[in-house]
This record gives C-alpha cells, structure tokens and sequence, in this order.
C-alpha cells in the first residue's frame, strides 16, 4: 500500500481558513483513495508573508525519511515561490499536486524558471505603479497622513530618538573632556588600562552613571573618543622600550 504525506496550505487572507482546507482536504482524500493508499502524516502551514515554508520542510524530511509520497492539497501561488520550487527540486522528493497533477518531480524545474521571471516582472510592475502614483501626486509611504491617524504623537520618534543619542554623546564627551587628555597621555607614555584605571579611582572620578571605573567602562571611552589606536597592545610595548 502506498504512503502518502499531506501537505496542507492555509491562506486565510482570501477565504476562511476552515474552508479552505475543508476543500483541500476532500480532493487529497479522493486522491490518495484513487490510489488506494494511506495517509500516514498531515501537515499544516499557516502562510504569511515570509517566504519559509517550515512545515513544507517538516513533510518533505519525513516523506524522504518513510519512503512515501508528498501530496500537496493546492499548489497555487506557492509555484512563484522561487526558494519553495527549489526545495522541491534539489531534495528530489516523490510528490503531486492536487490542483496541477501535470506539476512533479520531473517538472518542477520548469516551475522554477516561471518564479523567477514572475518575481521579476512583479517588482518592475509595482515600481511602475509607485512611479505614477508619485507622479499624480499621491503622498506614498509616511507621507501618507492616514497611516498617522491616531497615532500623529509618534510622528518624528525615530528622528527624536536619533537626536537623543547624538545630545548624549555629547554631553558624555564634555563630562570626559578634562580626563580625556590625561588619558591620551598615559597610553602615549605605555600605561596599561588597569593602571590608568586605579589612577582614575584614586582620584576619585566617576562614570556618567556615578559608579567607579571599570576596564569596559575605559575601553568604551578611548575607543569612542581617542580612537582605536590608542587601545590593544601596542603601547603597552613603548613602556616596556623605554
């Protein structure tokens, strides 16, 4: 008796769910008893818009792994899916689709080319598209007034936060600003991190944050403010030549 592996596809952006597998599920069921065959494991994928198909991995592994077939209850929109057509491809499982049994392992490359030129020609519609709209004036993007509806306080957070960052850093470099030449000065000279930063507690100088000096905490500071070359071994080597 033949062993079959289902593959089931739910799209629930066109029709409810339920009813769409209900009909995948009657046309498998016709097939496999056609064939006189049994189901042996179902699985189900919940599409969106990524391309990955975890639970088309999932029933290919274990049709290989059962010697079985794949039975793919509706192909459709998942031939254009170029990585989908690939995988079916190189791992050259037996299998066929309910809604396009011309579809197999020996045609799927076909398939695969028709994605490819598909992808293609639907990027360059959709650039088109944006260009005559931009064209006719429409606002696209953030532009668009409606896609703030509700939400017009979080207009601009992203450039806020941006300039929040660059405000600390500045002021971050200005609290420094009379340490940071001391500093330079001592790893000029050979001084090892550890030893600039037990001469910094000594002195009783702090981070931003109030707390004392740290090896990360320095290392942060001359690799922001001084500059890389003034971190690594190499002027731990000119004190050891003096």
């Amino acid at each position: 008796m033949k062993k079959y592996v289902v593959y089931y596809r739910s799209w629930p952006r066109k029709t409810p769910s339920h009813v769409e597998l209900s009909s995948q599920k009657r046309e498998i069921e016709r097939f496999v008893s056609y064939n006189q065959g049994q189901i042996i494991a179902t699985y189900t994928e919940k599409e969106a818009k990524h391309t990955q198909r975890p639970e088309l991995a999932k029933a290919i592994e274990h049709t290989l792994r059962s010697d079985a077939a794949l039975v793919i209850g509706h192909l459709g929109r998942l031939a254009r899916n170029i990585p989908v057509t690939r995988l079916l491809q190189e791992t050259k499982v037996d299998f066929v689709c309910c809604d396009a049994p011309t579809i197999n392992r020996l045609t799927i490359h076909i398939m695969e080319v028709m994605a490819e030129d598909e992808s293609r020609r639907l990027g360059d519609r959709s650039k088109k598209a944006l260009a005559k709209a931009k064209a006719r004036g429409v606002k696209l993007g953030s532009a668009d007034p409606r896609l703030w509806k509700g939400r017009e306080h979080l207009r601009g957070t992203k450039k806020a936060i941006a300039a929040a960052a660059v405000k600390k850093r500045i002021k971050t470099r200005n609290t420094y600003s009379f340490l940071l030449e001391e500093i330079k000065t001592r790893r000029t000279r050979g001084d090892t991190l550890p030893e600039i930063i037990e001469w910094l507690n000594q002195q009783g100088h702090t981070t931003t944050a109030g707390m004392p000096f740290t090896q990360t905490a320095l290392w942060r500071i001359i690799d922001r403010y001084l500059g890389k070359e003034y971190l690594g071994n190499n002027l731990r080597k000119r004190k050891a030549a003096v």
